[in-house]
């Protein structure tokens, strides 16, 4: 099996020592990239990638996930060849089609509908890969091509990554119709084994890495417990049956055990790549260190 990959996905901080002593941790502890979403009220993902890039000089640089609708090619492909230069060639694009309508209502953007932000999530990869193939584009970008992470779940944004990018990020989650937005459910098992089946097919053999995205990881205490606590707090829209079903939670009695279920999804799913959220930092490490 290809090794594992693994990527923490930072949102806030509180001051600039915080942000340098959380680069520092992730560094040490042995993650591979580190990663910003694309979120108002979050950090501005390029701004926060290129200063890790200079108190880092070993971890990959990842927008995970920059919303579509918030951008435009030629400005995105000048961030993305500014942030791999900058780094000596760290820099990794993510792109998705944007879940949160609220936050494009806010910006004054507009929202489509998921097949509408599907074609453009394609066609804004394609160009900014366009672009920043030319060599007379200006910044140049070290690496010819910046890796391409469609983050995506839906069929549609998952056959516009099975065509093109170099990771396929599953995100694994889906929005619970008629609630508030950010309301998440999960895809069981049985559902991320057949989306990750049809992007096999539909990449035809072109190589991709496959990032899964874990917002829970529990490392030492019994998962039917953790999952129990979890399911309290998402106000009855996830279950404990859901929580020890889904691939994208880790709830583990010790590390080894989350150090094997790993390996069993690497070889169940091809997931050659872990990415989770920043409360997880130190549980995600522990398994990192041990893997």
């Amino acid at each position: 099996m290809a090794r594992v990959q693994f990527a923490i996905n930072v949102r806030a901080v509180s001051s600039q020592q915080d942000f340098t002593r959380l680069v520092r941790r992730a560094d040490a502890l042995g993650y591979d990239v580190l990663a910003v979403p694309d979120h108002l009220g979050g950090l501005a993902p390029f701004a926060a990638l290129s200063a890790a890039g200079m108190i880092s000089e070993r971890l990959r640089l990842r927008t995970y996930v920059l919303n579509t609708g918030f951008w435009n090619p030629a400005l995105l492909a000048r961030e993305v060849a500014t942030l791999d230069v900058l780094s000596q060639g760290r820099a990794e694009f993510g792109l998705g089609a944007g879940h949160m309508k609220r936050e494009h209502d806010d910006a004054r953007l507009p929202w489509l509908p998921l097949e509408a932000r599907a074609r453009a999530l394609e066609k804004m990869a394609l160009e900014v890969r366009h672009r920043m193939a030319d060599p007379a584009h200006r910044p140049q970008p070290v690496q010819q091509p910046v890796p391409l992470l469609v983050g995506a779940m839906s069929n549609p944004t998952l056959s516009v990554a099975a065509r093109h990018a170099q990771i396929v990020g599953f995100s694994g989650l889906r929005h619970v119709p008629g609630t508030p937005a950010g309301t998440f459910t999960v895809y069981s098992a049985a559902e991320t084994a057949q989306r990750v089946e049809e992007v096999r097919r539909q990449a035809d053999g072109r190589p991709y890495r496959s990032d899964v995205l874990l917002p829970w990881v529990v490392i030492g205490r019994d998962p039917e417990e953790a999952a129990a606590e979890i399911a309290s707090a998402s106000g009855g829209h996830l279950t404990v049956a859901q929580l020890l079903d889904t691939p994208f939670a880790l709830l583990a009695q010790d590390v080894e055990h989350a150090v094997d279920e790993l390996r069993r999804r690497q070889q169940r799913y091809g997931f050659d790549s872990v990415t989770t959220r920043q409360p997880n930092l130190e549980a995600l490490g522990e398994v990192i260190a041990a893997y």
